[in-house]
Protein backbone atom coordinates (compact mmCIF):
# COMPACT_ATOMS: atom_id res chain seq x y z
CA UNK A 1 0.00 0.00 0.00
CA UNK A 2 1.05 3.62 -0.30
CA UNK A 3 2.34 4.90 2.99
CA UNK A 4 1.05 8.26 4.18
CA UNK A 5 3.54 11.03 4.83
CA UNK A 6 4.34 11.26 8.50
CA UNK A 7 4.32 14.52 10.40
CA UNK A 8 7.79 15.99 10.99
CA UNK A 9 9.16 17.65 14.09
CA UNK A 10 11.67 19.97 12.49
CA UNK A 11 9.93 23.32 12.57
CA UNK A 12 11.80 24.74 15.54
CA UNK A 13 15.38 23.71 14.85
CA UNK A 14 18.13 26.35 14.75
CA UNK A 15 18.71 27.96 11.36
CA UNK A 16 21.91 26.01 10.83
CA UNK A 17 20.12 22.68 10.89
CA UNK A 18 18.16 22.55 7.60
CA UNK A 19 21.31 21.93 5.55
CA UNK A 20 21.81 18.75 7.53
CA UNK A 21 18.22 17.51 7.20
CA UNK A 22 16.66 16.22 3.95
CA UNK A 23 14.04 18.65 2.69
CA UNK A 24 11.90 16.07 0.95
CA UNK A 25 9.05 14.24 2.64
CA UNK A 26 9.96 11.25 4.74
CA UNK A 27 7.77 8.29 5.71
CA UNK A 28 7.50 9.49 9.28
CA UNK A 29 8.09 12.58 11.33
CA UNK A 30 11.67 12.49 12.47
CA UNK A 31 12.34 12.80 16.17
CA UNK A 32 16.09 13.46 16.06
CA UNK A 33 16.09 16.04 13.34
CA UNK A 34 19.51 17.66 13.13
CA UNK A 35 22.86 18.33 14.66
CA UNK A 36 22.44 21.42 16.77
CA UNK A 37 24.64 24.43 16.11
CA UNK A 38 27.10 24.93 18.93
CA UNK A 39 26.63 21.46 20.36
CA UNK A 40 30.18 20.54 19.49
CA UNK A 41 31.72 18.46 16.76
CA UNK A 42 32.17 14.75 16.58
CA UNK A 43 35.75 13.66 17.12
CA UNK A 44 36.04 11.16 14.29
CA UNK A 45 39.56 10.18 15.32
CA UNK A 46 38.90 10.04 19.03
CA UNK A 47 39.00 6.26 19.42
CA UNK A 48 41.02 4.96 16.54
CA UNK A 49 39.71 3.29 13.45
CA UNK A 50 37.09 0.70 12.66
CA UNK A 51 36.56 -1.83 9.92
CA UNK A 52 37.08 -5.53 9.94
CA UNK A 53 40.61 -5.84 11.25
CA UNK A 54 41.85 -6.59 14.75
CA UNK A 55 40.98 -3.18 16.21
CA UNK A 56 38.72 -2.92 19.29
CA UNK A 57 35.95 -1.83 16.94
CA UNK A 58 35.83 -5.28 15.42
CA UNK A 59 35.08 -7.19 18.61
CA UNK A 60 31.29 -7.36 18.61
CA UNK A 61 30.26 -7.30 14.97
CA UNK A 62 33.26 -8.66 13.04
CA UNK A 63 32.86 -11.83 10.99
CA UNK A 64 36.48 -12.77 11.74
CA UNK A 65 35.40 -13.68 15.27
CA UNK A 66 34.16 -17.00 13.97
CA UNK A 67 37.58 -17.89 12.64
CA UNK A 68 39.40 -16.69 15.76
CA UNK A 69 37.20 -18.84 17.98
CA UNK A 70 38.33 -22.11 16.39
CA UNK A 71 36.01 -25.06 15.90
CA UNK A 72 35.97 -26.00 19.61
CA UNK A 73 36.54 -22.57 21.10
CA UNK A 74 34.02 -21.21 23.59
CA UNK A 75 34.51 -18.02 25.60
CA UNK A 76 32.16 -15.88 27.66
CA UNK A 77 33.11 -12.22 27.22
CA UNK A 78 30.28 -10.55 29.16
CA UNK A 79 29.43 -10.04 31.90
CA UNK A 80 32.85 -9.85 33.48
CA UNK A 81 33.69 -12.08 36.42
CA UNK A 82 32.27 -10.75 39.71
CA UNK A 83 30.29 -8.07 37.88
CA UNK A 84 27.39 -6.42 39.69
CA UNK A 85 24.22 -7.00 37.69
CA UNK A 86 20.51 -6.23 37.91
CA UNK A 87 17.43 -6.52 35.74
CA UNK A 88 17.88 -8.11 32.32
CA UNK A 89 21.50 -8.65 31.31
CA UNK A 90 23.19 -9.92 28.16
CA UNK A 91 25.47 -12.94 28.44
CA UNK A 92 27.61 -13.00 25.30
CA UNK A 93 30.79 -14.42 23.87
CA UNK A 94 32.36 -16.41 21.05
CA UNK A 95 31.62 -19.97 19.99
CA UNK A 96 33.39 -22.22 17.49
CA UNK A 97 31.60 -24.11 14.75
CA UNK A 98 31.31 -27.22 16.94
CA UNK A 99 28.69 -25.56 19.11
CA UNK A 100 25.10 -25.49 17.85
CA UNK A 101 23.25 -24.20 20.90
CA UNK A 102 24.02 -22.06 23.98
CA UNK A 103 21.90 -21.71 27.13
CA UNK A 104 22.39 -20.25 30.61
CA UNK A 105 21.64 -21.96 33.94
CA UNK A 106 21.73 -21.07 37.61
CA UNK A 107 24.62 -23.16 38.95
CA UNK A 108 23.01 -23.84 42.33
CA UNK A 109 19.54 -24.90 41.17
CA UNK A 110 20.37 -25.98 37.60
CA UNK A 111 17.32 -23.97 36.50
CA UNK A 112 17.55 -22.55 33.00
CA UNK A 113 17.61 -18.75 33.23
CA UNK A 114 18.53 -17.94 29.62
CA UNK A 115 16.79 -19.33 26.50
CA UNK A 116 18.37 -21.65 23.94
CA UNK A 117 20.29 -19.56 21.43
CA UNK A 118 21.98 -20.59 18.18
CA UNK A 119 25.42 -18.97 17.71
CA UNK A 120 25.79 -16.94 14.53
CA UNK A 121 29.01 -15.77 12.92
CA UNK A 122 31.03 -17.22 15.78
CA UNK A 123 29.14 -15.27 18.43
CA UNK A 124 26.27 -15.79 20.84
CA UNK A 125 24.10 -13.49 22.93
CA UNK A 126 21.61 -14.65 25.57
CA UNK A 127 19.22 -12.45 27.56
CA UNK A 128 19.06 -13.38 31.26
CA UNK A 129 16.49 -11.97 33.69
CA UNK A 130 18.39 -11.66 36.98
CA UNK A 131 15.22 -10.67 38.83
CA UNK A 132 14.52 -14.42 38.95
CA UNK A 133 17.62 -14.83 41.15
CA UNK A 134 17.91 -13.82 44.78
CA UNK A 135 20.08 -10.85 45.71
CA UNK A 136 23.70 -11.77 46.36
CA UNK A 137 26.54 -13.72 44.79
CA UNK A 138 25.53 -16.28 42.16
CA UNK A 139 27.35 -18.64 39.85
CA UNK A 140 25.81 -18.99 36.43
CA UNK A 141 26.69 -21.74 33.98
CA UNK A 142 26.95 -20.81 30.32
CA UNK A 143 26.70 -24.09 28.44
CA UNK A 144 27.43 -24.80 24.77
CA UNK A 145 26.01 -27.92 23.13
CA UNK A 146 27.16 -29.63 19.94
CA UNK A 147 23.57 -30.47 19.01
CA UNK A 148 20.60 -28.20 18.42
CA UNK A 149 18.12 -27.43 21.19
CA UNK A 150 15.87 -30.38 21.96
CA UNK A 151 18.15 -32.97 20.37
CA UNK A 152 19.73 -35.81 22.36
CA UNK A 153 23.38 -36.83 22.40
CA UNK A 154 26.36 -34.73 21.46
CA UNK A 155 28.88 -33.05 23.72
CA UNK A 156 28.89 -29.90 25.77
CA UNK A 157 31.26 -27.43 27.37
CA UNK A 158 30.57 -25.13 30.31
CA UNK A 159 31.95 -21.83 31.54
CA UNK A 160 30.93 -20.77 35.02
CA UNK A 161 31.06 -17.12 36.02
CA UNK A 162 30.23 -15.41 39.28
CA UNK A 163 28.01 -12.33 39.37
CA UNK A 164 26.65 -10.20 42.18
CA UNK A 165 22.90 -9.75 41.76
CA UNK A 166 21.36 -6.54 43.07
CA UNK A 167 17.98 -4.90 42.78
CA UNK A 168 18.34 -1.71 40.80
CA UNK A 169 16.83 1.49 42.13
CA UNK A 170 13.55 2.74 40.70
CA UNK A 171 13.93 3.75 37.08
CA UNK A 172 16.48 1.07 36.26
CA UNK A 173 14.54 -2.19 36.32
CA UNK A 174 12.65 -3.31 33.26
CA UNK A 175 9.26 -2.94 34.92
CA UNK A 176 9.93 0.57 36.12
CA UNK A 177 11.16 1.63 32.68
CA UNK A 178 7.79 0.97 31.07
CA UNK A 179 6.31 4.47 31.03
CA UNK A 180 8.70 6.57 28.96
CA UNK A 181 8.88 9.95 27.26
CA UNK A 182 10.90 11.67 24.52
CA UNK A 183 12.57 15.03 24.92
CA UNK A 184 15.53 17.09 23.75
CA UNK A 185 17.44 17.67 26.98
CA UNK A 186 20.77 18.24 25.21
CA UNK A 187 19.66 20.82 22.64
CA UNK A 188 21.68 24.05 22.99
CA UNK A 189 18.75 26.41 22.39
CA UNK A 190 14.97 26.51 22.51
CA UNK A 191 12.74 25.52 25.42
CA UNK A 192 14.72 22.39 26.30
CA UNK A 193 17.81 24.55 26.69
CA UNK A 194 16.20 27.31 28.72
CA UNK A 195 14.33 24.85 30.93
CA UNK A 196 16.68 23.30 33.45
CA UNK A 197 17.20 19.57 33.80
CA UNK A 198 15.59 19.82 37.23
CA UNK A 199 12.47 21.44 35.76
CA UNK A 200 12.19 18.77 33.07
CA UNK A 201 12.64 16.10 35.73
CA UNK A 202 9.83 17.63 37.80
CA UNK A 203 7.45 17.31 34.84
CA UNK A 204 8.50 13.71 34.19
CA UNK A 205 7.98 12.74 37.81
CA UNK A 206 4.60 14.45 37.88
CA UNK A 207 3.59 12.36 34.87
CA UNK A 208 4.91 9.16 36.41
CA UNK A 209 7.57 8.75 33.69
CA UNK A 210 10.67 6.75 34.64
CA UNK A 211 12.50 6.55 31.30
CA UNK A 212 13.52 9.63 29.27
CA UNK A 213 14.72 9.23 25.67
CA UNK A 214 17.11 12.01 24.72
CA UNK A 215 18.85 12.61 21.38
CA UNK A 216 22.62 13.08 21.20
CA UNK A 217 24.78 13.70 18.14
CA UNK A 218 28.25 14.26 19.58
CA UNK A 219 30.32 14.13 22.74
CA UNK A 220 29.22 17.61 23.79
CA UNK A 221 25.56 16.67 23.83
CA UNK A 222 26.42 13.44 25.64
CA UNK A 223 28.23 15.47 28.29
CA UNK A 224 25.09 17.56 28.79
CA UNK A 225 23.18 14.34 29.46
CA UNK A 226 25.93 13.14 31.80
CA UNK A 227 25.73 16.40 33.73
CA UNK A 228 22.00 15.89 34.20
CA UNK A 229 22.52 12.31 35.37
CA UNK A 230 25.09 13.32 37.96
CA UNK A 231 23.03 16.36 38.89
CA UNK A 232 19.25 16.68 38.99
CA UNK A 233 18.51 13.12 37.81
CA UNK A 234 20.86 11.43 40.29
CA UNK A 235 18.83 9.14 42.54
CA UNK A 236 15.58 10.45 41.05
CA UNK A 237 14.21 7.13 39.83
CA UNK A 238 14.12 8.46 36.27
CA UNK A 239 16.56 6.86 33.82
CA UNK A 240 17.80 8.48 30.62
CA UNK A 241 18.21 6.51 27.41
CA UNK A 242 20.36 8.43 24.93
CA UNK A 243 19.63 7.92 21.24
CA UNK A 244 22.60 8.45 18.91
CA UNK A 245 21.52 10.51 15.91
CA UNK A 246 24.00 9.51 13.21
CA UNK A 247 21.92 11.26 10.54
CA UNK A 248 22.90 14.60 12.08
CA UNK A 249 26.61 14.01 11.51
CA UNK A 250 28.84 13.61 8.47
CA UNK A 251 27.23 10.23 7.79
CA UNK A 252 27.03 9.61 4.04
CA UNK A 253 24.40 7.03 3.25
CA UNK A 254 25.77 6.69 -0.28
CA UNK A 255 29.29 5.95 0.93
CA UNK A 256 31.05 2.69 1.66
CA UNK A 257 30.27 0.33 4.51
CA UNK A 258 33.79 0.70 5.91
CA UNK A 259 33.61 4.50 5.96
CA UNK A 260 30.19 4.40 7.63
CA UNK A 261 31.47 1.86 10.14
CA UNK A 262 34.41 4.09 11.09
CA UNK A 263 32.14 7.10 11.54
CA UNK A 264 29.67 5.07 13.58
CA UNK A 265 32.37 3.54 15.75
CA UNK A 266 33.97 6.89 16.58
CA UNK A 267 30.57 8.46 17.17
CA UNK A 268 29.45 5.66 19.49
CA UNK A 269 32.71 5.68 21.41
CA UNK A 270 32.80 9.46 21.82
CA UNK A 271 29.24 9.49 23.15
CA UNK A 272 29.73 6.51 25.46
CA UNK A 273 32.80 8.00 27.15
CA UNK A 274 31.04 10.68 29.25
CA UNK A 275 28.08 8.35 29.83
CA UNK A 276 30.05 5.32 31.03
CA UNK A 277 28.62 4.09 34.31
CA UNK A 278 25.66 6.47 34.06
CA UNK A 279 23.38 4.80 31.52
CA UNK A 280 22.40 1.21 30.93
CA UNK A 281 20.82 1.60 27.50
CA UNK A 282 21.78 3.47 24.33
CA UNK A 283 19.83 3.42 21.08
CA UNK A 284 22.18 3.31 18.09
CA UNK A 285 20.63 5.36 15.30
CA UNK A 286 17.28 6.95 14.63
CA UNK A 287 15.09 6.10 11.64
CA UNK A 288 18.07 5.65 9.33
CA UNK A 289 15.77 3.71 7.02
CA UNK A 290 13.49 6.68 6.36
CA UNK A 291 15.60 8.67 3.88
CA UNK A 292 15.61 6.66 0.68
CA UNK A 293 16.61 3.21 1.93
CA UNK A 294 13.19 1.87 0.95
CA UNK A 295 12.82 2.42 -2.79
CA UNK A 296 9.54 0.61 -3.36
CA UNK A 297 6.85 -1.23 -1.43
CA UNK A 298 6.21 -0.96 2.29
CA UNK A 299 9.57 -2.18 3.63
CA UNK A 300 8.42 -5.67 4.53
CA UNK A 301 10.29 -7.38 1.66
CA UNK A 302 14.00 -7.73 0.94
CA UNK A 303 13.68 -6.28 -2.56
CA UNK A 304 12.13 -3.08 -1.17
CA UNK A 305 15.59 -1.87 -0.14
CA UNK A 306 18.24 0.07 -2.04
CA UNK A 307 21.39 -1.99 -2.72
CA UNK A 308 23.32 1.29 -3.03
CA UNK A 309 22.39 2.69 0.40
CA UNK A 310 22.30 -0.56 2.38
CA UNK A 311 26.09 -0.94 2.95
CA UNK A 312 26.40 2.42 4.72
CA UNK A 313 23.19 1.77 6.67
CA UNK A 314 24.57 -1.52 7.95
CA UNK A 315 28.06 -0.13 8.50
CA UNK A 316 27.09 2.85 10.62
CA UNK A 317 24.83 0.74 12.86
CA UNK A 318 27.55 -1.90 13.32
CA UNK A 319 30.02 0.85 14.09
CA UNK A 320 27.86 2.60 16.69
CA UNK A 321 27.24 -0.65 18.56
CA UNK A 322 30.92 -1.59 18.54
CA UNK A 323 32.01 1.91 19.54
CA UNK A 324 29.65 2.04 22.52
CA UNK A 325 30.64 -1.42 23.73
CA UNK A 326 34.35 -0.72 23.29
CA UNK A 327 33.98 1.98 25.96
CA UNK A 328 31.45 0.20 28.19
CA UNK A 329 30.50 -3.40 27.28
CA UNK A 330 27.78 -3.39 29.94
CA UNK A 331 25.71 -0.82 28.04
CA UNK A 332 22.88 -2.48 26.11
CA UNK A 333 22.34 -1.24 22.56
CA UNK A 334 19.07 -0.98 20.65
CA UNK A 335 18.38 -0.56 16.92
CA UNK A 336 15.23 0.96 15.41
CA UNK A 337 13.47 1.64 12.14
CA UNK A 338 10.97 4.39 11.39
CA UNK A 339 8.96 3.12 8.42
CA UNK A 340 5.97 1.23 9.89
CA UNK A 341 6.64 -2.15 8.24
CA UNK A 342 10.42 -1.91 7.90
CA UNK A 343 11.00 -4.74 10.36
CA UNK A 344 12.52 -6.53 7.35
CA UNK A 345 15.51 -4.19 7.59
CA UNK A 346 16.14 -5.38 11.15
CA UNK A 347 15.71 -9.01 10.09
CA UNK A 348 18.24 -8.54 7.28
CA UNK A 349 20.78 -6.92 9.59
CA UNK A 350 20.35 -9.75 12.09
CA UNK A 351 20.65 -12.49 9.44
CA UNK A 352 23.49 -11.01 7.40
CA UNK A 353 21.41 -10.50 4.25
CA UNK A 354 22.28 -7.83 1.69
CA UNK A 355 19.60 -6.57 -0.72
CA UNK A 356 20.47 -6.87 -4.43
CA UNK A 357 17.06 -6.33 -6.00
CA UNK A 358 16.14 -10.00 -5.82
CA UNK A 359 13.43 -11.53 -3.66
CA UNK A 360 15.86 -13.16 -1.21
CA UNK A 361 18.92 -10.93 -1.40
CA UNK A 362 22.45 -12.24 -0.79
CA UNK A 363 23.45 -13.95 2.45
CA UNK A 364 26.86 -14.04 4.10
CA UNK A 365 27.32 -10.50 5.42
CA UNK A 366 28.40 -9.86 8.98
CA UNK A 367 25.33 -10.35 11.21
CA UNK A 368 24.54 -7.38 13.44
CA UNK A 369 23.61 -8.06 17.05
CA UNK A 370 21.85 -5.75 19.48
CA UNK A 371 20.46 -6.25 22.99
CA UNK A 372 16.91 -4.94 22.70
CA UNK A 373 14.78 -4.25 19.65
CA UNK A 374 13.34 -0.77 19.24
CA UNK A 375 10.51 0.30 16.96
CA UNK A 376 8.44 3.39 16.15
CA UNK A 377 4.68 3.32 15.73
CA UNK A 378 2.36 6.31 15.32
CA UNK A 379 -1.39 6.72 15.25
CA UNK A 380 -1.28 7.19 11.47
CA UNK A 381 -0.03 3.60 11.08
CA UNK A 382 -3.08 2.07 12.77
CA UNK A 383 -2.92 -0.76 15.30
CA UNK A 384 0.54 -2.29 15.80
CA UNK A 385 -1.04 -5.73 16.16
CA UNK A 386 -2.75 -5.30 12.80
CA UNK A 387 -0.46 -3.35 10.50
CA UNK A 388 -1.77 -3.56 6.94
CA UNK A 389 0.51 -5.43 4.51
CA UNK A 390 -0.86 -6.30 1.08
CA UNK A 391 -4.38 -5.80 2.46
CA UNK A 392 -3.72 -8.33 5.23
CA UNK A 393 -3.49 -7.80 8.98
CA UNK A 394 0.06 -8.26 10.30
CA UNK A 395 1.02 -8.35 13.98
CA UNK A 396 4.28 -6.39 14.04
CA UNK A 397 4.93 -7.16 17.71
CA UNK A 398 4.67 -10.89 17.03
CA UNK A 399 7.13 -10.56 14.14
CA UNK A 400 9.63 -8.70 16.32
CA UNK A 401 9.30 -11.25 19.11
CA UNK A 402 9.68 -14.23 16.78
CA UNK A 403 12.56 -12.70 14.81
CA UNK A 404 14.86 -11.67 17.65
CA UNK A 405 13.57 -13.03 20.96
CA UNK A 406 14.69 -9.82 22.63
CA UNK A 407 12.96 -7.21 24.80
CA UNK A 408 10.94 -4.76 22.69
CA UNK A 409 10.94 -1.01 23.24
CA UNK A 410 8.57 1.34 21.42
CA UNK A 411 10.90 4.33 21.52
CA UNK A 412 8.48 6.61 19.68
CA UNK A 413 4.71 6.60 19.61
CA UNK A 414 2.18 9.39 19.43
CA UNK A 415 -0.61 11.03 17.49
CA UNK A 416 -0.41 12.27 13.89
CA UNK A 417 0.31 15.94 14.51
CA UNK A 418 -1.37 19.33 14.60
CA UNK A 419 -4.42 18.11 12.67
CA UNK A 420 -5.48 16.07 15.71
CA UNK A 421 -7.59 18.08 18.16
CA UNK A 422 -6.56 18.33 21.83
CA UNK A 423 -9.51 16.13 22.81
CA UNK A 424 -8.55 13.53 20.22
CA UNK A 425 -4.94 13.63 21.42
CA UNK A 426 -5.99 12.87 24.98
CA UNK A 427 -8.22 10.05 23.82
CA UNK A 428 -5.42 8.53 21.77
CA UNK A 429 -2.97 8.64 24.69
CA UNK A 430 -5.37 6.66 26.87
CA UNK A 431 -6.15 4.23 24.05
CA UNK A 432 -2.50 3.58 23.19
CA UNK A 433 -1.33 3.19 26.78
CA UNK A 434 -4.20 0.80 27.47
CA UNK A 435 -3.19 -1.39 24.54
CA UNK A 436 0.55 -1.34 25.19
CA UNK A 437 0.17 -2.14 28.87
CA UNK A 438 -2.13 -5.05 28.06
CA UNK A 439 0.47 -6.44 25.62
CA UNK A 440 3.50 -5.80 27.84
CA UNK A 441 4.02 -9.31 29.15
CA UNK A 442 2.86 -11.16 26.04
CA UNK A 443 5.49 -9.53 23.85
CA UNK A 444 8.11 -8.56 26.47
CA UNK A 445 7.59 -4.84 25.91
CA UNK A 446 9.94 -3.17 28.39
CA UNK A 447 9.31 0.48 27.58
CA UNK A 448 6.93 2.69 25.60
CA UNK A 449 8.34 6.20 25.13
CA UNK A 450 5.85 8.76 23.91
CA UNK A 451 6.80 11.56 21.55
CA UNK A 452 7.01 13.98 23.24
CA UNK A 453 7.16 16.08 26.41
CA UNK A 454 7.21 19.62 24.97
CA UNK A 455 6.24 20.45 21.37
CA UNK A 456 3.57 22.64 19.74
CA UNK A 457 2.20 19.78 17.61
CA UNK A 458 3.20 16.54 19.32
CA UNK A 459 3.75 17.49 22.95
CA UNK A 460 1.88 16.97 26.17
CA UNK A 461 3.00 20.54 26.88
CA UNK A 462 3.01 23.50 24.50
CA UNK A 463 6.22 25.13 23.25
CA UNK A 464 6.24 27.60 26.15
CA UNK A 465 6.98 24.73 28.52
CA UNK A 466 4.08 25.78 30.74
CA UNK A 467 0.74 25.26 28.99
CA UNK A 468 -0.41 21.68 29.48
CA UNK A 469 -2.64 20.04 26.90
CA UNK A 470 -5.51 17.69 27.89
CA UNK A 471 -3.22 14.83 26.86
CA UNK A 472 -0.94 15.67 29.80
CA UNK A 473 -3.71 14.91 32.26
CA UNK A 474 -4.71 11.78 30.31
CA UNK A 475 -1.16 10.41 30.46
CA UNK A 476 -0.75 11.25 34.15
CA UNK A 477 -4.08 9.72 35.16
CA UNK A 478 -3.45 6.50 33.26
CA UNK A 479 0.01 5.95 34.74
CA UNK A 480 -1.23 6.65 38.26
CA UNK A 481 -4.10 4.18 37.86
CA UNK A 482 -2.04 1.48 36.12
CA UNK A 483 1.31 0.92 37.85
CA UNK A 484 3.68 -1.73 36.50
Amino acid sequence: MTLPNRPKNQQHLPLSVPSLVPTESVPRRKFLAGLIAGAGSIALSACGGGGSGDSPAAVANDATVANKAGSNGFTVTAPAANATVSGTITVSGTAGTTWRNVAVYDHATVAKIGPDTTPSGGKFSVQVDTTKLSVGSHQIDVVAFSVAAGQAGGTKTTQTITVNVTRASSGSTSGNLFYGMNGHLAWPDGIYHTMSAAAQLALLKDLGVTNYRVDVADAGMAQTVANALTGAFAGSGVAIMPCINAASTAYNQNGSESAAYTLGYNLGASIAKPLKGLVKYIECGNELDSDGLVTNGDGSNTNNYSPAIWPAFRGVIRGMIDGVKAIDPTIQCGVNVGIPLAYRAQQMLWSGITPDGSVNGVSGATPVRWDYTTFHWYQSSGDITCGWRNNACVNVLQILKDSFNLPIWLTEWGWEGSQVTPTQQASYVTQALTEYRSLKDQFNIQSVQMYCLIDPDFGLIQADGVTKNPSYSAFKKFVAANPV
